[in-house]
Order: C-alpha cells, then structure tokens, then sequence
C-alpha cells in the first residue's frame, strides 16, 4: 500500500470513528431526555468522564447559564468523575446549588472518587448504582523527590503515620533508624501546611452537608462526624464507598431501581464507548505529531509505543 493509499485509509477510519462518537453522543442525549421525564421534568446536566479543575466551573458555568436556565430550581447532575482540584470542586457545588435551589439531586452511575464526593455532599440527596463508588476526600499531592529524582504522590493522611513510626522508633530506642527516617522526610517545613490540607476538605464538607443534605431537621447524625470520616475515616484513598457504606456513614442516598436504573447503567456504558473512540482519536494523532517531529528531536524521546485501545477495556482511571 502506497503512502497516499495508508493516509487515505487512515482519512477514512478517523471519519468513521468520529461519526461514531456523534451517534453516540445522540444516543446519551435521548437517554438523557427520558431520565427526565421520569424524574418529574427534573432536567439532567451530564457531569461525565470529566477531572474536575477550574476551567471545567468555567465550562459548566456557560452550560447552565445557556441551556438550564428553565430548570425550575429542580436539577439533576449526572456524574462520572475520578475527582480533581477540590476548590473547583466546592465551586462548583455552589454553583450547581444555584440552579439547583429547589432540588438538586446527584445520580452516580459508577464513580464519584475524591473532590467529586465532596461535589455530590452538595444536594439533597445521592443515587447511585449497585456498583457506584464514592472514595475518600483526604487531597492527593504530588510533589518532585530530588533525593530519587522522581514525582511522588501522596496523601496529608501518610505524614502523621510516617511521624507516628518516627516516634515508636525513638521509644523503642532505635534512635539511629528514626534518625534515618526524619532525613529521608522531604520538604519539612510545608508538611503542616500539607497537613493543613486536610481541614481545608473537611470545612468544605462541613459548609455543603449542614447547609442541604444534612441540616438541623433532617439529620441524624452530625454533619462534621460525616466530614471527619470522609476526610480521615479512611486508611486508602482509594476506598471503595458504595451504598450501604454511604449510608452507614449518614449521606442521604437511595439505590436506583427499575426504568432509572436501567437508563443510568445504559448512559455509563454509552458514555465509556465515546470515551474509548475518543481515546483511539487522541493516541493516533498523537502517534503522528511524533512521526513528524525531527530525527534529532526523536532520538530524545523516550520509546513511544503506540497501543490501540482494547474494545473490553471500559475501566475509569485512577482517580485524582
């Protein structure tokens, strides 16, 4: 095959796949549409496969100001969210809230981790899946280690485990290897700071849940013991919090059943699929901007390995 027959070829399936995406993004939309009419004309804002950072509440914010502002003050987010900056997080909470002043309901179809639970603590109430997770909101920072020259990450929840070790090991008398292990600590003097991070989420927490989901006369239990769990409940960030653990803890949140559960679980499967082709179109334009560059830039690249994603695969990444 000719090189003008392979970059036709190549045309042709990027013009496929692309269509793809536009009838998928169809098929979300009607999904959409029947989910509210169902929930009582409640309209539905698709929050899906989005990391949460400050440009999204820019995105988000010209979304609701063109096409929700008939919501009545009755909202529905859609969420699919591995997490992401949780200032933009609580930013966006209030923001949602604004048009979501009557109800506003969060419905997870599979995964709301780290600052996007804090963003659904902000309604009414949650609905999720048989297999929906929320995950802890302890921050995840990732800071550059110069004595292995690598980027490490870490959660504010480790620094008071490594300084309890610290300190059995000075009693216990192993004076020489606690001493190893406070030279090995990195950046000490922002580790109170880091360590700071941790109320700042809890606070957050604390402001949504006693302001909506769990205020004086809805509560049963205490808004800042839910917070406090949330935030240092958890020795994984990654824990699994699914429904029956949501509730344990005190958050309002109903399981989806019939006709919503089937259109929610529809909608996360749809969503995946886009999700895929999207990723096929990023790697291979990807693959040709570094087939373009200079031999003399190539040599300084690390080996790029091209892979095509596999049609199973419809796992979300780790959360932020």
């Amino acid at each position: 095959m000719s090189n003008m027959e392979r970059k036709t070829a190549k045309s042709s399936e990027a013009s496929k796949t692309k269509k793809q995406i536009s009838h998928l993004e169809k098929q979300i939309q009607q999904k959409l549409t029947r989910l509210q009419e169902i929930t009582g004309n409640c309209l539905c804002f698709p929050f899906l496969s989005v990391d949460i950072t400050r440009s999204v509440v820019d995105d988000v914010f010209d979304q609701l100001r063109t096409k929700y502002k008939e919501c009545g003050g009755r909202l529905s987010v859609v969420v699919d969210s591995g997490g992401g900056d949780i200032d933009a997080a609580y930013n966006l909470a209030m923001l949602f809230r604004k048009y979501g002043r009557d109800m506003l309901t969060f419905i997870v179809p599979r995964w709301a981790k780290s600052a996007a639970t804090l963003l659904v603590c902000a309604g009414d109430n949650i609905l999720m899946t048989p297999v929906a997770e929320l995950g802890p909101v302890d921050p995840q920072i990732t800071e550059f280690n110069p004595l292995e020259s690598r980027l490490e990450q870490f959660s504010p929840l480790h620094i008071e485990s490594t300084l309890d070790m610290i300190r059995q090991e000075y009693e216990s008398g192993s004076e020489k290897l606690a001493k190893a292990l406070m030279e090995r600590l990195q950046f000490p003097l922002t580790l109170g700071s880091f360590r700071k991070s941790l109320e700042i989420g809890e606070q957050y927490l604390i402001n949504l849940l006693e302001t909506r989901m769990l205020t004086a006369n809805k509560r049963q239990v205490e808004p800042r013991e839910v917070a406090k769990r949330l935030t240092t409940g958890y020795a994984n960030h990654g824990f699994c919090i699914n429904l029956e653990e949501a509730r344990s803890i005190g958050l309002n949140v109903q399981e989806l059943e019939g006709e919503q559960l089937d259109i929610v679980w529809e909608l996360h499967r749809l969503n995946n699929q886009k999700r895929q082709l999207q990723s096929r179109i990023r790697s291979e334009e990807i693959a040709d901007m570094i087939k373009n560059l200079p031999p003399e830039l190539l040599d300084k690249l690390p080996t790029f390995v091209q892979q095509k994603p596999n049609a199973s695969e419809s796992g979300q990444g780790e959360e932020s």
